[in-house]
């Protein structure tokens, strides 16, 4: 009796096991899907259900590190859409439609859709027809002015991003090609010298831009200024110490950029973060004031080995 009743209890999961990701005779989806980021399917990326190849009920959809992005519920023809943050907490929500057209399906937002910063407040309305953004409707100046910063960062960090490819590699492939070389070496260090101007001025204009206005944006000027000349790191430092109490900057990449910095100036590294290497052996270029280099070390949250 105990056996029967064991089976009975494990044929609904072994029923749904065996119908899963199902496509019918026509091969549209139906039924209970399941997609997974990794083939060992720990990660989940998507569930939900189907009908001909229509979406059903409520799915879910994940990064693909198995964080839960948003989730969709179909009423109607009506998909009510919310997006979250990785800390869970709602982005965005609103209403958005799936047209299936002769050559495509098109899936698009319509209506007033709310925005949300990371802590759960409501800071703006976002105002779509078919999918075009026609209007956005903040609730005061500031998220006016942050989305504008991030906007600016995330396309300066896009460009830098590009262009260092692209004229890397083209760098790279002329190697025995003397002009060609030098031609796009000068591109390259034309091209950086417009993005470094670019952070100079929003460092000018708002000091360094923390977590609380620029979200993870705040990364993009430290990143870049790595690759600047050494007077523009100079220039902006005091603002990266500052940006580091605050924890917009980690204490531990700030010593390596220091480090980095008093070298090319031809001065002793301060953190015992740079060595070169001498054929099978790690040489630690020269440190200043090395009997208190446990200390400095320490305070930078850098390990003491």
């Amino acid at each position: 009796m105990k056996v029967l009743l064991c089976i009975s209890l494990l044929l609904p999961t072994l029923f749904i096991a065996q119908n899963l990701n199902r496509v019918d005779k026509h091969g549209r989806k139906t039924g209970h899907w399941i997609n997974y980021a990794d083939s060992a399917k720990t990660i989940k990326l998507f569930e939900g259900r189907f009908r001909k190849d229509k979406p059903k009920g409520t799915a879910y959809f994940y990064t693909n590190s198995g964080v839960l992005d948003r989730i969709e519920k179909n009423r109607f023809r009506k998909l009510r859409t919310t997006f979250y943050y990785p800390n869970g907490m709602v982005r965005m929500s609103g209403n958005a439609r799936l047209e299936n057209l002769p050559d495509r399906i098109h899936y698009y937002y319509y209506g007033k859709w709310k925005a949300y910063n990371d802590s759960g407040r409501l800071v703006k309305y976002y105002y779509y027809t078919k999918g075009e953004l026609t209007k956005t409707v903040y609730l005061d100046k500031a998220s006016r002015i942050n989305d504008s910063l991030i906007t600016a960062l995330n396309d300066i960090d896009k460009d830098f991003t590009a262009h260092n490819t692209r004229l890397t590699d083209s760098i790279n492939t002329n190697l025995k090609n003397p002009e060609k070389y030098q031609a796009f070496k000068q591109e390259l260090a034309f091209k950086d010298s417009l993005s470094f101007a670019k952070i100079d001025r929003i460092l000018d204009t708002y000091g360094y831009p923390g977590k609380a206005i620029a979200g993870d944006a705040t990364a993009i000027p430290f990143y870049i200024l790595g690759f600047a000349p050494t007077a523009l790191k100079e220039k902006h430092m005091s603002k990266l110490l500052m940006a580091a109490t605050r924890d917009d900057i980690s204490m531990k990449s700030l010593a390596f950029f220091i480090d980095k910095l008093r070298l090319a100036k031809g001065e002793k590294q301060l953190y015992g973060t740079q060595y070169y290497r001498k054929k099978d052996e790690y040489i630690c270029y020269p440190v200043e004031d090395e009997a208190h280099l446990k200390e400095r070390r320490a305070s930078m949250g850098l390990e003491n080995n």
